[in-house]
């Protein structure tokens, strides 16, 4: 264990130390190992091993070491020095060899006054630090004259093509790349640690070059990306829309990784993901006519001209202002909201559903959110998308989280927009993720769940939802560069995830193979052995009502919703006692009576819920206000015993206390008794009780009606608690869902630790109030079979977070068993 390492460390602690100590020594106090002529004076910390050198012989065997670090002994200790302070040149041109004009006796004497005799200092930034060298260009006749070519000819990028006194290695170019994409460090950071790599105890004396470290990355990237596309052997031709971007190894595409005959659709339809990221925000620029784009459109993000003029051309329409007519989702409703210094809200991208590669050239900025006006933004990205990725497949799956809203008037839009296109004979299926299902309304579930869709496999259809967050770290860096570069940045990093599903698609692949297996293992037999039970016609029917909604989809697809009448609420059946009631007697107060009680039970329920959550050591205020809480339940209590009376028809009622809650769905009991604990004197309390046969004669007599009221009642209690009790697990499912899993902080865990805690006190309390409904149903003679069949006891392990919500993409879904209610 990492533990075990540690402690074999302490044992050789002291002397890992000393030996470090020892290494600053200087062990080649003498004659020059090189020449054996001169004193020793010189150490290099860099180089493998303990080496002296005189001055001559360190700078030759440094010749072609630039970038190493020079100690001088000075008598007592070591001191810094640079290799140019000792007369390093380095000489450019010929390999780091001198050119031969500097030889004198090669030339003529009309040359003499032409050869330069000085050299020019460079700043040259390595992954080891910032250098100073003393750079001799090369005046060969036949040599190219420009120096910026030079430096790069031999090695060193040049931060101008003028006169350059800047340049960085490629190997430091290269390194910030890998940071960045790894680590999403910005140039700053980056060039912070050079800079203290360089000189840690005065870090202001080392040349300030971010803002090269700006420039040179961004053409060093576009020149990396041309090399890797190819585009280094083809100058004629540049790269087009996507061509410097990398798509899925896996994705079916014709021509790649397809047989030459296919012909089952289903299996090679296009299975896209589409989504927004709105914290890929970008400010407005001051002078944007200033911009550069190096490679705009070639990439994953959209051609900024073409995409602005489809902006320009499409029209606001009554669809955009509109709000959703679905679910209250923020995609929809918060498609009016401005910000007028940001040139872009966020991103919209789409990408493969199975393996969760971008496509490129389809990623494209918002300014209003999602629109949904859409003529706009996600239209563009989900058109350019289908026409980027395999052209020749017909069938598309789009999984959008709002695509119940999207798909609509897609077709419409698409015919009166000129931006937009699409390859010809495209069919669409359109789908919502399984996370963004829970929060449709129920007519969207069998219409759009992935699990009735054809082809759509075992995905989950929120991939996406795991992409940006590497994009969220940088985007806080990215938000203040120009237009052109956070361009670049966005496709950069969409391009560096793609090359990772690229290089390990084939364990991906392996695993879910056998995965898939595995699967149908599990569910072969759940589903035979139904089938063999079930009448022959029916399966027939069933089949061919599946077979229908699979091909025509829309409304057909309502076969999978559930077939159920809705339980009466407690509101609908006190309308309904009511009335008759009225029409009956003329009266009503019997209704409202046990309407009161039940309403003072759940009172006497909250006050018992505060006193159970009071501290130890409870304050004086705290006891005053749970004081006043007693009293004013106790006037209310006896305000409703004085109707009693009227309504019991005189009848004796027992009084005492209520009996304990139960430990399971409370954190402990109240002691202490008062107002709350008050039986209230219902019907179904007195039919209950162990009387003699003579008063229970009487009571069944005189409370008989009072009594079927009550069951009544109390079954429309029972349905209210337990369609709360369905909405609050749902609640809890998605506190786990979307604030546990992206809390970044300790604050935001905080919060949703504390939410998740007020949502389980709600559950528990709907638990309390079935309980109690449940109880009163059974003493007041409610049979057998409707206890056992409709209003079961929930016991605690049926109270779980739905997983459909926090696993949406788990395996085993097909054997999965709900609570009863």
């Amino acid at each position: 264990t990492q533990n075990s390492f540690i402690a074999d460390y302490l044992a050789y602690r002291d002397l890992y130390l000393d030996i470090i100590l020892e290494s600053k020594q200087f062990v080649h106090a003498g004659m020059c190992e090189t020449c054996q002529g001169a004193e020793a004076t010189f150490s290099c910390v860099t180089c493998i091993g303990d080496h002296g050198w005189c001055r001559p012989c360190m700078i030759k065997s440094h010749q072609s070491l630039p970038f190493h670090k020079i100690q001088l002994w000075i008598g007592k200790c070591f001191k810094d020095v640079t290799l140019s302070d000792q007369g390093f040149i380095w000489y450019l041109g010929h390999g780091g060899e001198p050119c031969p004009w500097y030889d004198t006796s090669l030339l003529c004497d009309g040359d003499m006054e032409a050869l330069p005799h000085d050299t020019t200092p460079v700043t040259i930034v390595h992954s080891s630090g910032v250098f100073i060298h003393n750079g001799a260009w090369c005046h060969c006749q036949d040599s190219v004259p420009k120096q910026h070519l030079q430096l790069l000819r031999a090695g060193l990028f040049p931060a101008s093509s003028t006169r350059p006194k800047t340049a960085f290695t490629f190997e430091v170019l290269d390194h910030f790349l890998i940071d960045s994409l790894e680590c999403k460090t910005s140039a700053r950071s980056f060039f912070e640690k050079l800079t203290r790599l360089t000189n840690n105890a005065f870090p202001d004396t080392v040349p300030d070059r971010y803002r090269e470290l700006m420039r040179v990355s961004r053409l060093w990237r576009d020149l990396k990306n041309r090399k890797w596309f190819g585009f280094g052997h083809d100058m004629e031709s540049g790269p087009g829309p996507g061509d410097l971007a990398l798509f899925c190894p896996s994705c079916p595409q014709p021509g790649i990784n397809m047989p030459l005959l296919w012909e089952q659709k289903w299996l090679v339809m296009k299975r896209l993901v589409v989504d927004g990221n709105f914290t890929a925000q970008h400010m407005n620029m001051r002078e944007p006519e200033l911009d550069i784009f190096l490679s705009d459109g070639s990439g994953y993000m959209v051609t900024d001209s073409e995409y602005q003029a489809h902006l320009a051309s499409a029209t606001e329409s009554k669809e955009a202002s509109d709000r959703s007519t679905c679910s209250n989702h923020r995609a929809v409703n918060a498609a009016n909201a401005n910000r007028s210094n940001l040139r872009a809200t966020g991103v919209g991208a789409t990408a493969c559903a199975r393996h969760g590669c971008f496509v490129p050239h389809s990623i494209v900025d918002f300014q209003k959110g999602e629109r949904q006006s859409r003529h706009m933004n996600i239209d563009y990205s989900i058109c350019n998308a289908i026409t980027q990725a395999a052209n020749s497949i017909d069938n598309s799956l789009i999984i959008y989280d709002v695509g119940c809203q999207w798909n609509l008037h897609f077709g419409e839009r698409v015919d009166n927009c000129p931006g937009l296109t699409l390859p010809d004979n495209t069919e669409i299926v359109a789908a919502v993720g399984k996370f963004h299902l829970s929060a449709h309304k129920l007519a969207c579930f069998a219409r759009y769940s992935l699990n009735f869709t054809l082809g759509a496999a075992q995905v989950d259809g929120e991939i996406l939802e795991t992409l940006w967050a590497p994009f969220n770290k940088i985007s806080p860096t990215a938000c203040s560069m120009s237009q052109a570069h956070c361009q670049e940045i966005l496709d950069d990093h969409m391009r560096n995830s793609n090359w990772k599903k690229l290089v390990g698609i084939v364990k991906t692949l392996l695993r879910k193979h056998k995965r898939a297996y595995k699967g149908i293992d599990d569910t072969k037999v759940p589903f035979e052995e139904p089938t063999r039970s079930l009448d022959v016609n029916k399966v027939s029917l069933w089949e061919s009502d599946q077979k229908r909604a699979t091909e025509q989809r829309g409304e057909h697809l309502d076969i999978y919703n559930l077939k159920i009448d809705r339980a009466p609420t407690m509101a609908e059946i006190r309308l309904k006692l009511t009335e008759t009631k009225y029409a009956d007697t003329g009266k009503v107060g019997s209704v409202s009576w046990l309407i009161e009680g039940i309403n003072l039970e759940d009172a006497q329920d909250a006050l018992r819920v505060d006193i159970r959550q009071l501290p130890r050591d409870v304050s004086a205020t705290q006891k005053a206000v749970v004081a006043e809480k007693r009293q004013k339940l106790a006037a209310w209590i006896s305000k409703y015993h004085e109707r009693t009376d009227a309504v019991t028809q005189g009848i004796k009622v027992n009084s005492g206390t209520v009996p304990l809650d139960d430990i399971r769905f409370c954190t402990a009991d109240v002691v202490e008794l008062g107002p709350e604990a008050i039986n209230l004197q219902f019907a179904s309390e007195e039919i209950g009780e162990e009387v003699a046969a003579e008063v229970m004669d009487a009571l069944a007599l005189g409370l008989g009606a009072l009594a079927a009221e009550e069951l009544q009642l109390r079954q429309g209690q029972s349905n209210d608690c337990l369609e709360r009790l369905r909405q609050a697990l749902g609640h809890k499912a998605i506190i786990y869902r979307q604030h546990f899993r992206s809390a970044d902080s300790t604050w935001a865990g905080t919060r949703s630790k504390q939410e998740a805690l007020r949502c389980q006190i709600k559950i528990d309390k709907y638990v309390r109030g079935y309980q109690r409904a449940r109880d009163a149903m059974q003493m007041l003679g409610v049979d057998k079979e409707t206890l056992t069949n409709v209003y079961q006891e929930i016991q605690p392990s049926q109270l779980t977070v739905n997983q459909e919500v926090t696993e949406e993409n788990r395996h085993g879904q097909g054997s999965d068993r709900l609570a009863w209610f």
